[in-house]
């Protein structure tokens, strides 16, 4: 207790001993601060009181920010891919499009108040789908924006573009733009439409998700993004599995076998391949051939 303190001080101090709540110690702290007596025997509770003060408001800070992320409980698996939109743009329709999922689709705004989960597969190959609120909700999480590997930033018009930029600065992923609800254009403003994305060079698309238009040419555009190659395996005798397995690109043989199994490619004789990167069908290749989209190879062991 400082020297001299009035009844206020001890007041507000036995308040802030029985404070319960982080909320209930600042405003308590706050009037210790005000109303102790400023002179030199208080300098040091005084600057005590205030260190303990910014501490516990830096401690609110941080638990409002995580009390808003949604991050927290997303596990990230295959390429994780963000829906990042308006209010009404039609990001959860889309997400029901591409995925497995089922989220709530309404002509209200902000109806998506939590991230929505969907897997989409193509041919073989998953991403993981995230629609996030809508800008403009509280529950935007800045942070799965800037980390995810790609951006599906969905838009009925490019100048919906400049409301929506400034949420991009940190982000690190790839960017698609899609513009949605093209079925009510007009074929004149579909055609001015596309000669813009061609001119500004844009990494564009239009799309509807009432016809379904360009919705394959969709998954297919975040397939390319994700840098990765197709490989399909086949036992000796036996046909070409259906599943394929997802490798970098510019990936070996050795890489393949190795995805297979740890320590496969020591145990390999002899690797017979056919597809984009051989010469011709059941070429013999060693474990340092490069391979690429849609090969097929066939191992044989020791």
């Amino acid at each position: 207790m400082p020297i001299n303190a009035g009844y206020e001080y001890i007041a507000a101090e036995n308040a802030y001993l029985n404070a319960k709540t982080l909320e209930e110690k600042i405003k308590c702290l706050e009037e210790m601060i005000k109303v102790a007596p400023k002179h030199k025997s208080s300098e040091n509770l005084l600057a005590e009181l205030k260190t303990r003060l910014k501490k516990f408001r830096e401690k609110k800070e941080k638990n409002k920010k995580v009390g808003k992320t949604s991050q927290k409980g997303i596990k990230k698996e295959y390429f994780q891919c963000v829906l990042l939109g308006l209010p009404n743009s039609g990001k959860s329709s889309l997400l029901a499009k591409l995925t497995n999922a089922h989220p709530k689709i309404s002509s209200y705004p902000f109806t998506t108040n939590k991230p929505e989960i969907g897997t989409m597969d193509y041919q073989g190959i998953k991403a993981q789908i995230v629609d996030m609120p809508s800008i403009g909700s509280e529950a935007l999480d800045q942070g799965l924006i800037n980390s995810a590997d790609c951006l599906l930033i969905v838009i009925e018009s490019l100048s919906n573009l400049e409301k929506i930029s400034p949420y991009l600065l940190k982000s690190q992923g790839q960017k698609i733009i899609i513009i949605n609800k093209s079925d009510l254009l007009a074929d004149e403003q579909k055609r001015k439409l596309e000669a813009t994305i061609k001119s500004r060079k844009l990494n564009a698309l239009l799309i509807s998700t009432f016809t379904n238009q360009n919705l394959e040419l969709l998954k297919e555009r975040i397939f390319q993004q994700m840098r990765v190659i197709r490989i399909y395996t086949k036992e000796p005798g036996k046909p070409v599995s259906k599943e394929p397995i997802a490798l970098k690109e510019n990936s070996t043989v050795k890489d393949a076998a190795e995805s297979i199994l740890k320590g496969l490619s020591n145990k390999i004789k002899e690797t017979k391949l056919t597809g984009p990167s051989s010469k011709f069908p059941n070429q013999k290749v060693g474990l340092s051939h490069i391979l690429k989209d849609k090969d097929i190879i066939e191992f044989h062991t020791r």
